[in-house]
């Protein structure tokens, strides 16, 4: 079998800027720019993919999707400690990489054995391993069978960490440790291990008192996260699964906090991509910008997929997909099935059989030697749409968004929708770039509009319901999808996209191994992580402890 491997390449999303247009709404702006690594981004980049000839002979495909990364600038403590970390609405929690972190610079003298070695230990050496739908990853382990799975080394090199900056706990008088561990873990062995605490964090200017956020002193990741979702998704709660709910526990993240402080006045945020070209966005806390869609919001409700696991809420930015058509034609899904929007994934994921139905409407053939559909690349921007329904509130994407570059004479190329595995959708930038969205935690409601590029603006408040919004003809059908319902709490495909540094100490992005196969493609999935309260926590930890186990296997494999 041939080898294929995804190549997340690195994007960054810097000099993120925020500023306070009234009491009540925050508006976050950040620059976006694509590239194969820090260094070399630049505004206006995408994604292609690329057959080359591997060391060995043999012919390795490598998809470079350039993630987009949104980050943002933050001053934590007393003295106004300058950290780098990307905003995730997949994920739930703040945390920032430590001043001793050993694999920063410091770390580059130790030989290549060794350091895989501390990883091993790392991954195996923390018994509060549990699973969650913590999704602060980029697009990493998607593979077919466990005997696919690769570990890749250049996760085990030093990282620079002056670029994104630490944070010192020592050097903050304000910083207060809970003595509560923090973990966080990738399939792709990326992980996150450290302290909660709380300290004065402060957000393009605004200054948000006592907030809860956890320092990694371990972590082998370049940057930290901010994650922005439902509070049951912080590690804290369902990163726990322990026998007795005393030792779960949610708190206030950024937009309970913000809530709390007066800076807005109810947990809701609008989401503006912009298009593939600009090189801004943003994200509006508290407010809708009527200038930046068109037509009427129309609101779905958010989805409990885990109410059989015991979850009486929702905890995931997921809804309810009933239909996905080419050029108005039927659709591609048999019946509605659970799709989570996440800033977080660059591309789109949805289940095989509609990807081969599309595939056939727009003349794409399968390759088994590569694992990919692929097609000639229209000679112009091809005016068709591909619509996602959501029982009645429908969001066309150009199909061009979906149609990747497979050479550099751009003659062949590859249906960029990505085969998830099961009855199940992600719908990443790819999507949402066509899309104004307003996420309502309150609630537990979103709204979609079809999105319009422009830099007027038309900022109102939220207080109540969304403003000038209808439901979805559907609306009271989308509660729950049959067959949604998952005890599988693994981070899901995608979220804030995590690199870390390649042998040349070089920040590089984790790769993803791909089979050829079609039947039995199957998604697994990374980003597991846990917590401890003062209670304790990590039981029911076996299924995840077994995959570390696995992966620790295939690590020693490489020494």
């Amino acid at each position: 079998m041939l080898p294929f491997s995804v190549l997340f390449s690195l994007v960054a999303a810097t000099g993120a800027t925020a500023k306070m247009l009234s009491p009540g709404f925050q508006s976050l702006h950040f620059n976006v720019s694509r590239g194969s690594s820090y260094g070399t981004a630049t505004a206006g980049a995408k994604p292609r993919l690329r057959v080359r000839d591997s060391v060995d002979g043999t012919i390795e495909t490598t998809l470079e999707n350039e993630q987009t990364f949104y980050s943002v600038d933050l001053k934590i403590g007393s003295t106004n400690q300058d950290v780098v970390v990307l905003v995730d609405t997949g994920s739930s929690d703040l945390w920032v990489t430590g001043s001793n972190n050993p694999y920063c610079g410091s770390s580059s003298s130790s030989s290549s054995s060794s350091r895989k070695y501390r990883v091993l230990d790392d991954l195996t050496s923390h018994d509060s391993l549990t699973t969650t739908g913590n999704s602060a990853k980029s697009d990493l382990n998607v593979v077919n069978k466990a005997s696919d799975v690769t570990s890749d080394t250049s996760s085990l090199k030093a990282i620079d960490c002056s670029q994104y900056g630490v944070f010192n706990p020592n050097n903050s008088d304000s910083f207060h440790s809970n003595e509560t561990e923090f973990y966080i873990v990738y399939g792709d062995s990326t992980f996150a291990y450290g302290t909660w605490g709380y300290d004065t964090v402060t957000v393009g200017g605004t200054e948000v008192k006592d907030f809860s956020f956890a320092v990694a002193n371990r972590t082998n990741s370049t940057v930290g996260v901010l994650g922005i979702g439902l509070t049951g998704l912080e590690t804290t709660y369902s990163g726990s699964r322990a026998s007795s709910l005393t030792s779960r526990y949610q708190y206030a993240n950024l937009p309970v906090k913000m809530v709390e402080d007066g800076l807005i006045s109810k947990r809701l945020y609008s989401l503006y991509l912009n298009d593939y070209n600009a090189d801004s966005g943003s994200v509006l806390f508290g407010g809708i910008d009527h200038a930046k869609y068109s037509g009427t919001l129309t609101t779905v409700p958010i989805i409990n997929t885990l109410s059989s696991s015991g979850y009486d809420t929702p905890i995931k930015l997921e809804v309810a997909l009933s239909g996905i058509s080419f050029d108005g034609g039927d659709s591609a899904l048999t019946s509605p099935i659970a799709a989570l929007l996440d800033s977080g994934t660059t591309l789109t994921y949805i289940p095989s059989d509609a990807i081969a139905s599309i595939a056939d409407s727009v003349g794409a053939t399968y390759s088994s030697s590569y694992g990919y559909y692929l097609m000639d690349c229209p000679s112009s921007s091809i005016d068709t749409n591909l619509t996602f329904d959501f029982d009645g509130l429908t969001i066309s994407a150009p199909i061009d968004n979906f149609i990747l570059a497979a050479d550099s004479s751009g003659s062949t190329c590859v249906l960029a929708l990505m085969d998830y595995g099961t009855d199940y959708a992600i719908l990443g930038d790819s999507f949402l770039r066509s899309a104004y969205i307003v996420y309502d935690l309150d609630e537990l409601e979103i709204a979609m509009a079809q999105v319009k590029y422009t830099t007027e603006e038309n900022i109102e408040v939220v207080t109540g319901s969304i403003p000038s919004a209808s439901a979805a003809e559907g609306y009271s059908s989308t509660a729950s999808v049959d067959g949604s319902d998952s005890t599988d709490l693994n981070g899901v495909i995608g979220g804030a996209g995590l690199s870390s540094a390649d042998d040349d100490g070089e920040e590089s992005t984790s790769s993803v191994t791909q089979t050829a196969s079609r039947s039995t493609s199957s998604s697994t999935r990374s980003g597991s992580s846990g917590s401890s309260s003062s209670t304790g926590a990590g039981s029911h930890n076996a299924p995840f402890i077994a995959a570390a186990a696995s992966l620790a296997m295939g690590m020693l494999a490489l020494l």
